[in-house]
């Protein structure tokens, strides 16, 4: 299950299925058989001549918890009808793996970011409640583009980083406590070449997005 934002869903009209595309090809020419599950659908029909599962569970503008006119993921482990289901997504799906990429929103609004990671730390254990056994990857999230020419928040990827170099610690705190739980670090591919990488303030585009499939595929590989 991809599970976040809009970084998750494949926001831009041309980046339908996100980073689940290059994942996708990457983990079938290896002769891996995955599919992708989720209350949401988009992406192309194929990839490399084989059907792509559309299925995804990205959500664009939320947070980790709602605040303000935010919505936030975590309702989507509860019986709330705001992930399209009456019960929470993980019971519904059963994925055996969860690839979280949540909290960029949450560094966009400066919202509580003394906090973000004790509210991921909450989601997470949420969905081990639900699902004991399942692999969850967490991702450190991606910078921001940075451009103050075109008007970006020059400050937001100092926010991005920090709130990323606080996941390990929930991690590792978890798989101490022998959760299965990896992390995957999406800032460090992206940091030295990311105007190249992001269409806008802090979106991939193609080429960003063929990036963070490798890097989830680097992490996948071995426990697929």
């Amino acid at each position: 299950m991809p599970f976040g934002d809009s970084i998750t869903d494949g926001y831009n009209s041309d980046t339908p299925g996100g980073y689940r595309v290059e994942l996708f090809r990457l983990a079938h020419s290896a002769g891996r058989n995955i599919t992708f599950v989720g209350s949401g659908s988009n992406g192309p029909a194929t990839v490399d001549g084989v059907a792509f599962p559309h299925n995804h569970e990205g959500h664009s503008g939320w947070t980790i918890d709602a605040y303000g006119s935010r919505n936030g993921v975590s309702s989507c482990l509860t019986a709330s009808t705001m992930c399209g289901t009456t019960q929470s997504v993980m019971t519904k799906f059963t994925p055996h793996i969860v690839l979280l990429m949540i909290g960029t929103n949450d560094c966009i609004d400066n919202h509580e970011l003394a906090t973000a990671t004790t509210r991921l730390g909450n989601l997470i254990d949420t969905i081990y409640s639900q699902l004991p056994n399942v692999l969850i990857i967490v991702a450190q999230p991606i910078p921001s583009r940075g451009d103050g020419t075109k008007g970006d928040d020059t400050a937001l990827s100092a926010r991005l980083k920090a709130y990323g170099d606080a996941i390990p610690a929930v991690v590792n705190a978890r798989a101490a406590a022998g959760k299965h739980i990896l992390i995957v670090d999406m800032y460090t591919p992206f940091n030295p070449n990311k105007a190249a990488l992001i269409e806008d303030q802090w979106h991939p585009n193609l080429a960003g997005y063929v990036v963070l499939g490798t890097q989830w595929y680097s992490v996948l590989q071995p426990v697929l």
